[in-house]
């Protein structure tokens, strides 16, 4: 947990806890808020037929007969937010989950500061996965480190000089590349988290996006224990 300073209205709240997960180099998964919890998903399911809880051991038992029998909708009823940090090529993966709801920093609003992902490890093509990758011990990592910080930091200075050259901030922003580091807040329902993670923290999808699908699973651990450690006892 990490403390920060936070405006609610007019009124500076000091030394609030935030959930907080370093991803890459430079990104994170921040806890925001949440609706509901694991009690909520049981109950939702337990009005259809008006029965009250058996107590906790029952209610986890249940729970887990909901997720491993794909009964979603009482997951719906539980939500949460973060703010995330990530680089765009990264992004363009998160996004194609059309449940989410999500808004991202502009950079028609706002002026880019030079933050880009410049991994350190490298990995090199899959030789039996089309559009994976594998790691590799005959690649030179220091060399394709500093050809990257290379060319991040030729995008910027060319950024800054279409601005200072009068660009718009909307058009400026065109000559960086997709290793630049965007920032979102997202809302999502539980049943839509979990449909993400299940996808997202195989081992298929590319190692960026499960490392941030991790942190999420690290940051919804906190708030919805028992369907997490549901989930873990059956992801694929």
């Amino acid at each position: 947990m990490k403390q920060f300073e936070e405006k609610v209205g007019s009124v500076l709240v000091a030394n609030i806890d935030i959930h907080e997960v370093t991803v890459l180099d430079k990104g994170y998964v921040r806890y925001v808020d949440h609706l509901g919890s694991d009690e909520r998903v049981v109950e939702a399911a337990r009005v259809s037929y008006k029965a009250p809880s058996k107590g906790e051991q029952q209610d986890k038992k249940l729970l887990e007969y909901l997720y491993t029998n794909r009964h979603t909708s009482p997951f719906e009823q539980c939500s949460i937010t973060f703010n995330i940090k990530m680089p765009i090529f990264v992004m363009r993966q998160f996004v194609r989950h059309r449940t989410f709801r999500l808004n991202e920093v502009s950079g028609r609003y706002t002026e880019f500061e030079p933050e880009f992902y410049v991994p350190s490890v490298w990995r090199s093509q899959s030789t039996d996965n089309k559009q994976g990758s594998e790691d590799s011990d005959e690649l030179d990592h220091e060399d394709l480190t500093s050809l990257t910080n290379l060319a991040c930091t030729y995008a910027y200075n060319h950024y800054k000089a279409l601005l200072n050259a009068g660009a718009a901030r909307e058009m400026a922003r065109i000559v960086l590349p997709v290793s630049y580091y965007t920032e979102i807040y997202v809302n999502c329902d539980l049943h839509n988290l979990l449909h993400f993670l299940e996808l997202r923290t195989h081992s298929h999808a590319q190692k960026e996006i499960r490392d941030y699908a991790e942190a999420m699973a690290e940051v919804a651990q906190k708030y919805f224990p028992w369907t997490m450690d549901v989930f873990n006892k059956n992801r694929r």
